[in-house]
């Protein structure tokens, strides 16, 4: 007996279904590598943030350490992991240890005086670091990520 001009059809196909796995497993795939990218382009933020980090560290050190940065013992050189100038003081060199947590890290500092006030120093500290991880995840190939360069990240501090 017919209803309304409609057969009895009630559920869903077997083809339906399997149409409906494919569409949610694409789109499960399609999530599954944003997280990926997303995991990827955070490490460049971790990295931002400890570059940041080691860099005020650096000022503190030089702000505790007036006499020797004003007579230029803390610039003018490249400091690289494990390695700080010739001369440089202690601090710097503990500091120049603790570049290890970047990747291919350096740093450059310079102090130069400030224009106003008289007496007033700046010291601006330049971290660098090479970030292949996170600028491959933004869709960059490694070779391109490599040859682009260090990311870096400037502090100027006043003393």
């Amino acid at each position: 007996m017919r209803r309304n001009g409609l057969d009895d059809e009630r559920g869903m196909t077997l083809i339906e279904i399997l149409v409906a796995i494919v569409v949610l497993s694409v789109g499960l795939i399609g999530l599954a590598g944003l997280q990926l990218k997303g995991l990827q382009v955070n490490q460049g933020s971790v990295y931002r943030w400890q570059a940041s980090i080691l860099a005020e560290d650096l000022a503190d050190r030089i702000r505790a350490d007036r006499a020797n940065a004003i007579n230029g013992l803390y610039s003018g050189t490249t400091y690289s992991p494990g390695t700080a100038p010739t001369g440089s003081p202690l601090a710097a060199t503990e500091w120049a240890d603790r570049l290890s947590q970047l990747p291919g890290a350096t740093a450059t500092v310079a102090v130069a005086p400030a224009v106003a006030p008289p007496g007033l120093f700046v010291a601006t500290i330049t971290v660098n670091w090479v970030d292949t991880r996170a600028a491959t995840g933004s869709g960059v190939s490694q070779a391109v990520a490599t040859a682009a360069g260090p990311s870096s990240f400037v502090l100027a501090a006043e003393f």
